[in-house]
């Protein structure tokens, strides 16, 4: 059994959880409020302009020509084709130039991406990819799952075809490949390696979470006034 295969028996409960959130399974069947998606995608903006940083800190610990090329225009594809999706669907969702300004990322999003700058600058290239590949798998089981979806809003029928797309489960089949070789390469990293890609696992189902409660950063805490005695 290779790595990804064995990590990702380990790590189902993730993803099932992922594939019946409710945020999920309301894309599919276009119940999901356009607040919520809204939400979703100024935050996946901000996730993905760190993610192709990754990729691109990832290109320059490659220890071969191949690798650092993939990184690059991996990179590359995502900057200008999602990134771009999301500029248009922003127009779409009626995001203006004050959401924009007074944007903050919600705290699912900002750990994320401090989870994967950490793997990146505290680790190889292994750990890396390690951390940024549950992401895009992810979204292409989703995409296989919900390609038969008829939510009959334009919007979530264009983010279903992008994820479901041909295109999307090959480059995922060179991802996952690359990967296995990683872990093959230096098996005194399993753990390490599984460490990073679970934590990735639990952040992408917070990521549904995040925007179905809109989740901010004064969410959930209180003052016990009764407990203090300043």
């Amino acid at each position: 059994m290779g790595f990804c295969e064995k990590v990702r028996k380990e790590t189902d409960f993730y993803w099932e959880a992922s594939f019946y959130h409710p945020f999920v399974q309301g894309i599919a069947d276009g119940s999901l409020p356009l607040e919520k998606f809204k939400f979703y995608m100024l935050q996946d903006a901000y996730y993905l302009k760190h993610y192709t940083k990754v990729l691109a800190l990832a290109a320059a610990k490659a220890t071969t020509d191949d690798d650092v090329q993939y990184f690059l225009q991996t990179a590359k594809f995502i900057h200008d084709a999602e990134l771009e999706l999301h500029r248009t669907t922003f127009k779409e969702l009626g995001v203006t130039a004050d959401d924009l300004e007074k944007f903050e990322p919600a705290p699912a999003a900002y750990n994320y991406v401090s989870h994967m700058y950490n793997a990146v600058h505290n680790g190889d290239v292994a750990e890396a990819f390690a951390a940024i590949l549950p992401c895009p798998w992810l979204y292409q089981e989703i995409g296989q799952r919900l390609k038969d979806a008829c939510p009959n809003i334009p919007l979530y029928e264009q983010w279903i075809a992008l994820y479901a797309s041909e295109e999307m489960l090959q480059n995922i089949e060179v991802q996952k490949s690359m990967l296995d070789r990683y872990a093959k390469e230096q098996p005194a990293k399993l753990k390490v390696l599984q460490e990073h890609f679970k934590k990735s696992c639990y952040y992408e189902w917070m990521f549904w979470e995040m925007p179905w409660t809109k989740q901010s950063w004064e969410q959930g805490v209180y003052v016990n006034e009764s407990a203090s005695n300043l």
